[in-house]
């Protein structure tokens, strides 16, 4: 409760000297003329789905409504926003919800399902139903948040899947601080979660799940040294209770001090320590830019205010770029690498290096090219162990895994006013190789891919018509893959651009040969034919107003259009060796009306 006054008396204090800037000015200085306005859209869609050879893989039926909304009340936005649907009883953590996000200049609320974004290592996009803010006085950046990171999700000893689904209710709370001048930052980031060990009123024995307490704060600067050079940094640390209860899942003491905190943050049995660090260096020249970049991040790094955090690994990198030729030819790289098991703990280590340049050619007014290379490659080395009835090391093992890729584009596009036409070509090709040091013989995939286009184009007649064939071939040990099939679409406007018309075909042929062991091949054939009509329809209407025009009133409603639409789409599946054909129907029908 302590943390929690002191994070309102906070965020209140950094509202009211906000407010204090616009104490003391008069009523129609805050935008009366302006008058109230509405914009925003609301759509309702229903989609039926019926299958035939195989078992349905959706619901036969669905809806859904959604809608966003904002008023503008006297030059306050006051944006608004919801989702409904009957699928949202399948999920968890449910999918109705809304958003309401009010703002005046430089001030912003945020009210029910929203995300915020402080630091990669604190809170970085997770979503939360609550309050938050967002103040951007001159020069400052001050946001703040408070609310429900997580639900409490019951167990269910009857339905064995929820126990994957069962979470305690979590509250969250953050405050971002920073300041920005002349393209140099200093920031300061808190977080702060803990999960209701009394939201779930049942736990069984075997639950892997413990009520969890999180802790993170990060530091970031960013400072021009001299001219064009640049450096920029971040620091976090984290400190994670992962069981506030203190009687299960006791903590490996060995485990969370990797960290360069570890002298002066001495871990309890309760609670460890992590830190992540991220920095650059960089310089801007008149026609290039070189940075080198450094991020380290330690074992078991984690924040409740992040879905997913990589942790264990060290990672260096640099990147030049260059622009040639007023910007027709530009070129890039970067490289790196990558090592991983930082504090010794695991049986293995992995160091990663990465190559790849990019470049771009604009060759006059119709051609444009672009090509990529990068060379991934991977090293992995499993550390002797101690056999502990011989006392003889067991051999090492090396093992590597390289992937390189290359790709290109050649565009060719000409015309005028009447008529448009273009010719693209896309191709790419990656090769995979395993080789362990035991085993020198490499186990090699490859994969190509290549997609020919021609679109045309009418603009007076509002038609545009495009033929597309792609090539896929993916072959590995014993397995090779082959996938090709034109597709054409054409779309067509009608009634001065209020009736769009859209009908496509995509046919394909997918020939798979496996070879076993003994010489034996065998080789399966199957097609796929997918079509689909699209039709929307836009009536134009007159632009209504809530009261007459003059002087400081306004239009309430700016604009308003009504949009109906239909889909069809139609799946054919071929049959094959192994597989019946089937076939797969889905309609959907939508309006959306825009104010």
């Amino acid at each position: 409760m302590k943390h929690r006054q002191i994070f309102f008396i906070t965020m209140i204090g950094a509202l009211l000297s906000g407010a204090g800037t616009v104490k003391g000015q008069a009523l129609d200085q805050f935008g009366v003329k302006k008058g109230v306005t509405m914009n925003g859209s609301v759509n309702a869609s229903t989609t039926a789905y019926t299958a035939s050879g195989i078992a349905s893989r959706r619901d036969p039926f669905a809806w859904y409504l959604n809608g966003n909304i904002n008023i503008n009340m006297f030059g306050y936005d006051m944006p608004f926003s919801f989702s409904y649907s009957n699928q949202g009883k399948n999920y968890s953590q449910p999918f109705n919800q809304f958003r309401f996000a009010p703002s005046y200049k430089w001030a912003r609320l945020y009210v029910g399902s929203t995300s915020m974004n402080f630091s990669n290592y604190t809170l970085a996009g997770h979503m939360f139903n609550g309050v938050g803010v967002e103040l951007t006085p001159r020069k400052w950046h001050i946001s703040a948040m408070y609310g429900t990171l997580l639900k409490a999700v019951p167990f269910d000893v009857l339905a064995p899947e929820s126990y994957s689904r069962a979470s305690f209710e979590r509250k969250g709370a953050g405050l971002k601080v920073a300041y920005e001048n002349a393209g140099n930052a200093y920031g300061i980031s808190l977080f702060r979660a803990k999960d209701d060990p009394a939201s779930l009123p049942f736990i069984p024995d075997d639950a892997t799940i413990t009520p969890r307490e999180n802790v993170a704060v990060a530091f970031t600067v960013r400072q021009s040294i001299v001219q064009h050079i640049f450096v920029d940094m971040e620091y976090s640390v984290s400190a994670i209770n992962r069981d506030v209860r203190g009687e299960k899942n006791a903590f490996d003491s060995s485990r969370g001090t990797s960290n360069l905190l570890k002298h002066f943050l001495s871990p309890t049995n309760n609670t460890r320590y992590f830190d992540a660090i991220q920095a650059g260096l960089g310089y801007n020249g008149s026609f290039y830019t070189v940075q080198l970049r450094y991020e380290r991040v330690a074992p078991d790094y984690v924040t409740l205010g992040a879905y997913n955090v990589v942790n264990d690994m060290r990672n260096i990198t640099v990147a030049p770029s260059f622009k040639l030729f007023n910007g027709k030819v530009n070129l890039s790289a970067n490289a790196g690498m990558q090592v991983n098991n930082l504090d010794k703990s695991k049986s293995s280590d992995a160091k990663r290096w990465v190559v790849n340049g990019n470049a771009s050619v604009a060759a006059g007014e119709h051609w444009v090219l672009n090509g990529g290379y990068s060379n991934f490659s991977n090293y992995t080395r499993v550390r002797p162990q101690i056999d502990p009835y011989f006392n003889n090391p067991m051999d090492t093992l090396d093992f590597y895994q390289v992937n390189n890729t290359y790709n290109g584009m050649v565009m060719y596009h000409a015309g005028d006013k009447e008529r448009q036409q273009a010719i693209t070509l896309n191709s790419s090709y990656q090769y995979a190789s395993d080789r362990s040091s035991a085993d020198t013989t490499a186990i090699l995939s490859k994969f190509f891919t290549s997609n020919v286009s021609y679109s045309y184009s009418l603009p007076p007649k509002d038609l545009t018509m495009s033929a597309s064939v792609n090539y896929y071939k993916n072959s590995a040990a014993g397995l090779s893959t082959t996938f090709m099939g034109p597709g054409v679409n054409v779309n067509k406007q009608f009634l001065e651009k209020t009736l769009r018309t859209g009908v496509s075909a995509v046919y394909n042929v997918t020939s798979a040969k496996n070879t076993t062991g003994e010489g034996l091949t065998t080789t399966t054939n199957s097609t796929l034919f997918n079509t689909g009509l699209n039709i929307n329809y836009s009536p134009r209407s007159k632009q209504s107003e809530a009261v007459a025009d003059g002087e400081g009133k306004r239009k309430f409603f700016s604009k308003q259009t009504h949009t109906f639409g239909a889909t069809i789409s139609w799946v054919l599946r071929g049959a094959t060796t192994n597989q019946p054909g089937y076939n797969e129907l889905t309609s959907t029908i939508n309006y959306t009306y825009s104010f």
